[in-house]
């Protein structure tokens, strides 16, 4: 694992090293990694490296071109031999035989995860990149005239002045609204360079490109059987589970019971075994209560720990209580104590020795998309036989009505197609009916500011009746890169990093290119990856069609927290930017409307999601803006 970070200045300055050092600091300020500093008149750059056996000169130089950069590359002896070099090579070596033999536009041709900066001595030109879906992060500050800096984290450009700390607001409420922007970043002034984009920067100017992106003309054109498209999709996704382990040291892995999670977890236990290592298992799962029993994960972690017999395995619970006084990291708006589950996750894999952790993230989006929209997928292209076939299978494995099945999965889906989301939320107003996430969150804010985030997130895009272009918005959405820049932070507080095999290009290009009726097929949603691993989870994990929530009793939580959210309201009031930003009487009057957290307890039994949730949720999130706000935001 590498932090990145550097300063050109643009106006003829020299750079100090001491600002490097200083921004490499704010980086890992509680750890102690290797350090390498380069700089030569107005530019510089730094380094530092988690790794047992950091090279304290990690600042690779050649044919006068020295780069920065953050790497793991999926095949490197492929690329090695690819680009006739030794395949001994260092991935630093390799990638930056890449970067001049391609160029920064031909970066595509690069497998792996990466955040880099270069500076070409020749041409006094600077380049930044980063990785196809953004899994390493990397920000930075364009002041045209005076300086550029970039950096993995916030942290580096803020806490050294070199941008003042400010929030941005907009960008704040989008993320409460969850709907972030692919350069969003919580500080005015600091951008997060977007995935698959490069910025070139000199003192004659600056450009911002993207250089590669997926075939979207490749969605859905791929005709295998089913059970070679099992066989496909297995084989890619034990090579990206094999390509991300590391060959040395502790491994980690995130452990849900869902499908993603479990399989990923399942064969990276499998091929450390087969080295003589054991992998190091995490799952979040709900803390015991003695009031209620509500069913979360456990069975199902359970049921794959037993199977895999070696596994590491321990479970993460949430501490007790909402409301702690947890202060907030200034560029993700996440908990910074000790006791939050993400945390706690970190500071136990380093304590183990684990360097690296691997999610399940990103399944969702193609390797094991759930089939939202095949249906009406179906019936809008007249397939009609097809579609009854479906929702007959869907109805005996689900035991559900097969009307609900058609307006649920069809017309809900057709009329998001054809009618806009203003006139659909008028229709659900004039019918009585509750309000969606969206606007309950955009009622959260003040009429100062609500016209202008509305407009900003009015490109927002919703599923569609057309199962390839829903899996084409949800793979290209903002959300994947920022949950994944959360995790860095995070990981980077304890010297850990995130490995992600389901977004693997190979993978994912494969999955987007599958037909869309083979994502659901006799009632199983997710059925190709189900297919995949039929020789690898548990059948009471493969075959489930339901996922619990890993902490059931956040509802119970939420409404025991009533009376003391209210009287932090009354503190948060004397703060100009919360009562500007949130519409704080709208606010008191959602949490005063809380069920008593026995109605709570009783409509859960059985696991059943309260009425109350979405509106619960929605003032959660609008209080802990102005959480953040007090502590980020200034009087």
């Amino acid at each position: 694992m590498r932090l990145i970070c550097g300063v050109l200045q643009l106006n003829g300055a020299a750079v100090e090293e001491n600002l490097l050092r200083a921004m490499a600091a704010q980086m890992a300020p509680s750890l102690q990694p290797s350090l390498s500093v380069w700089h030569d008149g107005s530019v510089g750059m730094a380094i530092l490296d988690f790794s047992a056996d950091a090279d304290v000169q990690a600042l690779a130089e050649t044919n006068g071109t020295i780069i920065a950069v953050d790497v793991r590359l999926d095949e490197p002896e492929a690329l090695a031999r690819l680009l006739g070099r030794d395949p001994r090579s260092t991935e630093d070596a390799l990638f930056l035989a890449a970067l001049e033999t391609y160029g920064p536009a031909g970066l595509g041709r690069v497998l792996g995860d990466f955040a880099f900066a270069s500076w070409d001595r020749g041409r006094q030109r600077l380049t930044c990149g980063r990785d196809i879906f953004g899994v390493r992060p990397l920000v930075y500050t364009y002041q045209p005239g005076k300086l550029f800096a970039f950096a993995s984290l916030g942290a580096a450009i803020h806490g050294t002045g070199v941008v003042a700390k400010k929030i941005d607001e907009h960008a704040l409420l989008r993320r409460m609204l969850h709907n972030w922007r692919h350069d969003d970043s919580m500080i005015a002034g600091i951008k997060r360079l977007p995935p698959a984009h490069i910025i070139e920067v000199s003192r004659r100017g600056f450009s911002l490109v993207r250089y590669w992106q997926l075939d979207r003309t490749a969605l859905g054109t791929r005709q295998y059987e089913p059970d070679e498209a099992a066989r496909e999709l297995r084989r890619l996704v034990d090579q990206a589970v094999r390509c991300r382990l590391p060959r040395t040291g502790e491994t980690g892995a995130h452990l849900s019971g869902g499908l993603d999670s479990s399989a990923v977890a399942v064969l990276a236990a499998g091929q450390l075994r087969g080295q003589e290592r054991r992998l190091h298992a995490y799952s979040f799962l709900d803390r015991q209560r003695n009031d209620v029993t509500l069913e979360d994960e456990s069975e199902f972690v359970r049921t794959v720990v037993e199977q895999e017999g070696d596994i590491d395995w321990t479970p993460i619970r949430p501490p007790a209580g909402l409301l702690r006084g947890q202060a907030f990291d200034p560029d993700t708006a996440t908990a910074l104590g000790a006791d939050d589950p993400e945390n706690a996750v970190c500071a136990l894999a380093a304590a183990q020795g684990v360097s690296l952790i691997l999610s399940g993230w990103g399944g969702d989006e193609a390797a094991s998309f759930d089939g939202r929209g095949v249906l009406a997928e179906l019936f809008v292209r007249g397939r009609w036989r097809s579609l009854a076939r479906e929702i007959a299978a869907l109805s005996r494995e689900r035991d559900w009505p097969k009307a609900r099945i058609f307006r649920g999965e069809v017309l809900s889906y057709v009329r998001r197609s054809v009618l806009r989301k203003s006139v659909i939320d008028r229709a659900r107003k004039i019918l009585g009916k509750a309000p969606g996430r969206k606007a309950r969150g955009l009622a959260m804010l003040s009429d100062e500011v609500r016209p202008a985030v509305t407009a900003s997130i009015a490109g927002w895009r919703g599923m569609v009746a057309d199962a390839c272009e829903n899996r084409w918005r949800l793979i290209t959405s903002p959300h994947l890169a920022a949950r994944m820049e959360i995790w860095a932070q995070t990981g980077a507080r304890y010297g850990v990093a995130f490995a992600f095999p389901l977004l693997d290009r190979r993978v994912v290009e494969f999955a987007l290119s599958l037909p869309s009726e083979v994502f659901l097929r006799d009632g199983f949603r997710r059925r190709p990856f189900r297919d995949a691993m039929a020789d690898v989870l548990p059948e009471a994990v493969r075959l489930r069609h339901r996922k619990y929530q890993a902490s059931p009793s956040r509802m119970i939580d939420i409404a025991e927290s009533r009376d003391e959210m209210l009287a932090k309201l009354d503190s948060y009031e004397k703060y100009e930017s919360v009562r500007r930003l949130i519409d704080l009487t709208h606010l008191r009057r959602q949490i005063q409307a809380f069920p008593h957290p026995d109605s709570i307890r009783a409509e859960m039994r059985g696991n059943d999601r309260p009425r109350a949730a979405p509106s619960m949720l929605a003032a959660l999130y609008a209080f802990g803006t102005a959480a953040y706000l007090e502590q980020h935001g200034g009087e």
